[in-house]
């Protein structure tokens, strides 16, 4: 597969921004392992789901290492829009295959910014692969960023960080109980990114070759791979797909935050306190959906999660556990975008609620 973007570029870039966040009061390995095997209990009882297979277990990561992970899994998803940018900029000449390299440079800068500083932010991610792929799943913690969160939001650290482990261990529930999740979030993305490589115009991509050398390369890349793609996506059909895919990145983020509050709130006074100061922060976690969005070009706004806990939090109170699995039986079941702010016509919908699969 011919390559665009210099990916070596990407990850020193990447790395640099990220820092190494060393903490004193870092949580160890087995703290984490401790949490997550507490997790593990609170959300098979809570959510009634049954993974078909084991969840991975966690790993206590680096900044640095979560960087590699982040742009791996960029790189595995943007292989054809790639390709295609890098066979669209062949320009005759030797001008052509300076653009491309000083392109492929400044793009490579770009993807490590981005990546460099989720990695300052991230807590924790089911990495899963988006793509066709053999790569088992991991499920990760970054230790120092752990460790800063933790002195900004208090509380002991056993409950901070089985609060954390809730989140991330629902996420890999999600994943190893739904077996058709990661294929339709995979041919949603599949179909957005060839929609956009079908629109990508030769000449286009070769005047930007050419405009490389009369303006700031990094910004003339970020044109392209945010706004350009963008537009791409802009079509009535693009538009409908990339609706599907924000409804069920909301979906799969808000499940997985109702699930940290609910699952042992009646014992554990402290998660209500987390949660409070956590919005009063206005934080935000990146991982899976932040990846996505960087790729897209589209911004997953922290209001989209509050949009799909708000919609779980509320299913849960009409129609139970059971009613809110639903969403898990299929990919029609999946609330639209308007549906989400109205979760009672995806109740009227879907029917009467039922055990899901795996439930």
């Amino acid at each position: 597969m011919e390559r665009f973007i210099d990916w070596r570029l990407a990850e020193r870039v990447a790395e640099g921004v990220a820092g190494n966040g060393a903490s004193p009061e870092a949580f160890s390995q087995e703290a984490v392992e401790s949490a997550c095997e507490e997790a593990r209990e609170l959300v098979f009882g809570y959510t009634r789901m049954t993974p078909e297979r084991p969840l991975p277990p966690p790993e206590v990561v680096d900044r640095a290492e979560w960087v590699r992970v982040g742009l791996g899994t960029l790189r595995e998803v943007s292989g054809a829009f790639e390709t295609k940018v890098a066979s669209g900029m062949k320009a005759p000449g030797p001008l052509g295959g300076v653009a491309r390299s000083v392109a492929g440079a400044a793009a490579g800068a770009e993807a490590g910014l981005a990546v460099g500083y989720g990695a300052r932010k991230v807590l924790g991610q089911y990495d899963v692969a988006l793509t066709e792929s053999d790569r088992a799943p991991r499920l990760l913690f970054v230790g120092p960023n752990l460790a800063t969160t933790h002195e900004q939001l208090g509380e002991t650290p056993e409950v901070f960080l089985r609060w954390i482990a809730i989140h991330e261990t629902t996420h890999a529930v999600q994943f190893t109980s739904v077996p058709w999740l990661r294929e339709h979030l995979a041919s949603l993305l599949e179909e957005l990114v060839e929609g956009a490589v079908a629109k990508i115009d030769r000449a286009s991509l070769q005047g930007m070759a050419r405009r490389i050398f009369r303006t700031d390369p990094r910004r003339a890349i970020r044109s392209l791979l945010q706004g350009d793609l963008a537009r791409l996506l802009a079509g009535p059909e693009q538009a409908r797909v990339l609706d599907r895919l924000q409804a069920a990145m909301s979906v799969i983020e808000g499940h997985a935050e109702h699930v940290m509050d609910a699952a042992a709130a009646a014992d554990e006074p402290g998660y209500a306190r987390l949660r409070e100061r956590l919005e009063q922060r206005r934080a935000r976690r990146g991982g899976l959906g932040e990846v996505i969005s960087r790729l897209l070009g589209m911004e997953l706004k922290l209001r989209q999660y509050r949009v799909g806990k708000a919609f779980c939090d509320g299913i849960a109170a009409d129609a139970g556990v059971e009613g809110l699995n639903r969403v898990w039986t299929g990919p029609d079941a999946l609330p639209t975008n308007e549906e989400l702010e109205r979760p009672e016509r995806w109740l009227a919908r879907v029917g009467t609620p039922a055990v899901a699969k795996g439930a």
